[in-house]
């Protein structure tokens, strides 16, 4: 059992576990500690763009994607993105985003 890494108390049934962003006020607090999308750094996007470029890469799971920032960031450099995150209410800032913005390329095509 020592080299299990257990994601959560054995015994409670996933359907059990709550939202803990329901709130939406971790939404909200998300954006402003990570920062708009436009205000990310030069340093990380290069970074992140440079990797998934030298491999190859076109299409990109963001697991755990919040409110989207990385997505949107990554659907502007010509990625095809699906993204996913346990918080419904994260989800709705992300489907807010690609309401907004559904006619610029990439956008319309984002899961």
């Amino acid at each position: 059992m020592d080299s299990v890494i257990r994601t959560r108390t054995p015994g409670i049934p996933a359907e059990g576990v709550r939202d803990e962003y329901a709130d939406g006020i971790a939404a909200d607090v998300w954006d402003t500690i990570v920062g708009d999308k436009k205000q990310r750094t030069q340093v990380y996007k290069d970074f992140l763009m440079g990797l998934l470029r030298e491999n190859g890469c076109k299409r990109i799971l963001d697991v755990a994607c919040g409110t989207g920032i990385d997505s949107a960031m990554l659907i502007e450099d010509g990625f095809q993105v699906v993204s996913v995150d346990a918080s419904d209410k994260m989800l709705k800032y992300a489907l807010s985003d690609r309401w907004d913005r559904r006619k610029e390329p990439g956008f319309d095509k984002w899961v």
